[in-house]
């Protein structure tokens, strides 16, 4: 029995297949079996495949009638033989180490699955998945989604290794005859799963198909992708409202009204008429059992978005949508009514019925920080970078505050480290400067002097704040 089953589903990838292939057959953990499920591909990749198998007899084709992606893995499943699963799509790639990597963290941990982190793959390269930055910001060990939030966005099945035991104990299947069958399978696993490990480096290339070779899921404007995007963020509401999960049901909420469905808000303008109805008549049943205090912590964009949504305002919607891509970053908050808000030009008409609450900025006035130098000057460390939010700009000097301290790792103690308020780019790509930087001095004598009884424990970690009093 082989430790390890690759399940790989074959469907009109013959420009993608040899190479999707290779990067498993190159894999440094070499125990494995590759499950190849032909589902009635009407190109060449059943040749590609079959070749495959041919000359390496870890790779094994199994052929069926067209489908479906949810089917097509369920026949792979039931093929496999292994002690852990591992689904590839085949115009995706892994690296090298990617099986090993994750083998290895469940063998020391002894968890149902280990995670990892994802590249997405186009004609310039690889780059880190945008969804996926935060999730695998820290690596953990035996962690769970109830402790780490962030896992809430994981929602691949193909970045996983899984236990088969796991797999199976739970009746874990893909469903069958719709688009975005990953999002159901994988939350309900990182739910009754006992533990998970998270792991930083990257375990998958997920490719985005450029010119006329789009995947299934990238054209986001047809109505199925509509239907079965709503049908899976609905189904894991559901799953956690039967299964005693009820306790995380706002935080689903909060990511799937700022991320899920956020990809059919992005493209109305570009959807038809009936799409957007459509749109209108799903979100709106969505949003009937969201609790306010989920749509309150949105960004104040969202907040906004789904207001309109939920006022069916789908013209005050496409004005949103065409000023969140024209309007720059200083132009994006005006102050008012005591705070500053979103400074969208609405119709009169939607503006009488919109809160002052639904436009105020929270999160978009919280500072960015960016650290530019680090140098030794005459003894002292000076550390030198950027700290502003995003959306107002420091354009005079006295605009901006900036305050800093050590903080010791252990004891929480705060040292307070002269800082000075400098002018700094406003982007690492850009030349132009605001008085948004700043310049901490440190000097490490007084630190000793004043550490007391904390001498000899130097790990500290440096924190800056900024006040940003610019008008809009």
């Amino acid at each position: 029995m082989p430790r390890l089953s690759v399940i790989i589903p074959i469907y009109d990838v013959e420009p993608y297949l040899a190479g999707c292939l290779a990067s498993v057959a190159a894999q440094t953990w070499q125990d494995i079996e590759v499950v190849m499920v032909d589902d009635g591909s009407p190109d060449g990749s059943a040749d590609i495949a079959a070749a495959f198998a041919a000359r390496d007899g870890r790779f094994r084709l199994v052929r069926q009638a067209n489908a479906g992606l949810g089917a097509a893995r369920n026949t792979g499943v039931r093929h496999a033989t292994g002690e852990h699963l591992m689904f590839l799509d085949s115009d995706d790639l892994l690296p090298a180490h990617a099986l090993e990597y994750l083998l290895a963290s469940l063998q020391r941990s002894g968890s149902d699955l280990a995670t990892g982190n994802v590249l997405r793959l186009d004609g310039r390269g690889a780059r880190q998945s945008a969804m996926h930055r935060a999730v695998f910001a820290d690596a953990a060990a035996a962690t769970h989604i109830t402790r780490t939030r962030a896992l809430l966005r994981d929602r691949l099945v193909t970045n996983k290794l899984w236990r088969r035991s796991f797999w199976d104990a739970h009746g874990f299947a893909f469903p069958e005859g719709v688009l975005y069958e990953d999002i159901a399978v994988a939350l309900r696993a990182h739910f009754l799963a006992r533990a998970v490990d998270v792991l930083p480096a990257p375990v998958y290339l997920w490719r985005r198909r450029e010119g006329g070779g789009r995947s299934i899921t990238q054209d986001k404007t047809r109505a199925a992708h509509l239907e079965d995007r709503f049908a899976a963020v609905t189904e894991v509401r559901r799953f956690l409202s039967e299964h005693n999960f009820t306790a995380h049901i706002h935080a689903w909420d909060h990511a799937v009204l700022d991320g899920d469905l956020t990809n059919f808000l992005d493209v109305l303008d570009q959807a038809s008429p009936a799409f957007r109805e459509r749109f209108l008549d799903l979100a709106g049943l969505y949003l009937e059992d969201v609790a306010p205090p989920v749509l309150d912590g949105l960004p104040a964009l969202r907040r906004l978005q789904w207001h309109l949504v939920r006022l069916r305002r789908p013209a005050e919607l496409l004005e949103v949508l065409a000023w969140d891509r024209e309007a720059k970053p200083d132009r994006r908050l005006v102050r008012r009514m005591g705070g500053h808000h979103l400074n969208v030009p609405l119709a009169r008409s939607a503006d009488r019925e919109i809160p002052a609450a639904v436009t105020r900025a929270r999160e978009e006035l919280v500072p960015r920080h960016r650290i530019d130098a680090v140098r030794w000057e005459d003894g002292l460390l000076v550390v030198e970078g950027r700290a502003a939010p995003p959306f107002l700009r420091p354009t005079r000097r006295v605009h901006q505050q900036v305050f800093a301290a050590l903080v010791h790792e252990r004891t929480g103690r705060r040292v307070r480290v002269p800082a000075s308020v400098t002018r700094a780019r406003v982007s690492t790509k850009s030349k132009e400067r605001d008085w948004g930087g700043f310049r901490l001095t440190i000097d490490p004598a007084a630190l000793a002097r004043r550490a007391g009884s904390d001498a000899g424990t130097s790990n500290c970690a440096c924190c800056t704040g900024a006040s940003c009093g610019a008008d809009g």
